[in-house]
């Protein structure tokens, strides 16, 4: 299962770009915490949700093609310096009490642009962390694993942070957290072989690409299902303070249990994918998007703040197996001539309806309250998942 841990760059990125995660969950939970004290409103929570995603929509496809023509690792570390510099900003605003809502939306929308190039940028430059291609799949596999087990362990330091330190803490530690990244990106084996076409090039191959997608009826259904499940299935992530706020009462700690449990699940389903892979993905994929439904629903009647923890564990799980096993789907069916503009379309699926959601979640949320939001939310990706089996049946 590590196979690719025998790769040095590999290795080493992997690494620090777990440390990295962590710190940014870290944020990620107080950032949420400290928005809905300063504010008491569910819309602004959504909106600086927004805010950070909105970028993608715009800027996710143009820093795919930039992926192509710059060095990868260049992008990547110049994301890494603007991230840790916005986390450092609001770090020293909160230190000297003079921390505003609008200050975080800000920061949230640099930290959404650079996001946006360094996406594509680290997407495609996987491989080029490696010497023996024949290791791709499994260092993929690896990503997820690291991604959702700092999913885990970020918001649990969180949790303890702000309880005996205070929110600065968790911003502080996740500036900090960039620069081990930054030092081995700077040393990386120069792998990749930059592109030498022309912008006209690269956009009229991104068009074939379009065309491709649109006759294959499986890629495009599935690239649906990524966008739904975006806009359905991340949001109640950004509400995790209201809860929070409605089931424990040390709403700091508690913010950071309900997130944690989300990662803990995912974590778990990321390890359950990356030791087997079952045959019948579309109906695992389906399956997995109506026990996400269904369990997201179920939370907005539930009061007991650990079963509601349980729930939350299972919406992680059901959410990684489903959108990683269209990940998998897509690439083992796309012909190699036609990966990364395919690949730079899942992207965008994932992370361009994001922003929408969140916003969609803030509104229902302030006129309607948390209960009504999730079942929203629930009844959104449980129709993605019957829409699926309606278009593309169980049996493959």
């Amino acid at each position: 299962m590590f196979e690719a841990f025998r790769e040095r760059d590999y290795r080493a990125f992997w690494l620090t770009q777990f440390v990295s995660n962590i710190g940014s969950w870290m944020q990620t939970v107080a950032q949420g915490w400290l928005v809905y004290k300063l504010t008491d409103s569910e819309f602004l929570l959504g909106f600086v949700g927004f805010a950070g995603s909105a970028p993608a929509i715009f800027l996710m496809l143009p820093g795919g093609v930039l992926a192509d023509q710059l060095e990868r690792k260049r992008v990547v570390a110049l994301s890494q310096w603007a991230q840790a510099g916005c986390a450092l900003w609001l770090a020293i605003a909160i230190r000297l009490n003079h921390i505003t809502v609008w200050q975080i939306v800000a920061a949230a929308l640099v930290v959404g642009i650079a996001q946006s190039f360094s996406a594509p940028a680290w997407q495609a430059m996987v491989v080029d962390l490696l010497d023996d291609r024949e290791r791709l799949p499994n260092a993929i596999a690896m990503n997820s694993l690291q991604f959702n087990l700092s999913r885990a362990i970020g918001p649990a330091l969180a949790g303890i942070a702000l309880s005996v330190w205070g929110s600065f803490w968790c911003f502080f530690l996740n500036a900090i957290s960039f620069l081990p990244l930054i030092f081995v990106l700077g040393r990386l084996t120069r792998r990749q072989v930059i592109s030498e076409d022309g912008a006209g090039a690269i956009l009229t191959r991104l068009a074939e690409g379009l065309r491709y997608v649109r006759r294959d009826r499986v890629v495009l259904t599935l690239l649906a299902v990524v966008a739904s499940a975006s806009l359905f299935g991340y949001p109640y992530v950004q509400l995790m303070p209201v809860l929070a706020r409605h089931l424990f009462a040390d709403d700091r700690t508690g913010n950071a249990w309900l997130i944690g449990a989300i990662g803990a699940g995912a974590f778990a389903g990321a390890l359950v994918l990356g030791m087997s892979t079952p045959k019948r993905r579309i109906g695992t994929i389906s399956g997995a998007l109506l026990l996400f439904g269904v369990t997201l629903t179920a939370i907005a009647f539930v009061k007991d703040p650990w079963i509601v923890a349980g729930m939350l564990a299972i919406c992680g799980l059901a959410n990684v197996v489903g959108i990683a096993l269209c990940n998998t789907t897509i690439q083992q069916r796309i012909p190699d001539a036609m990966r990364g503009r395919v690949l730079s379309m899942y992207t965008f699926a994932f992370f361009a309806f994001v922003p929408f959601g969140n916003l969609l979640a803030g509104l229902v949320a302030e006129q309607r309250g948390l209960a009504t939001t999730l079942v929203v939310l629930g009844a959104g990706v449980f129709a993605t998942g019957v829409g699926m089996l309606v278009v593309l049946g169980i049996r493959r």
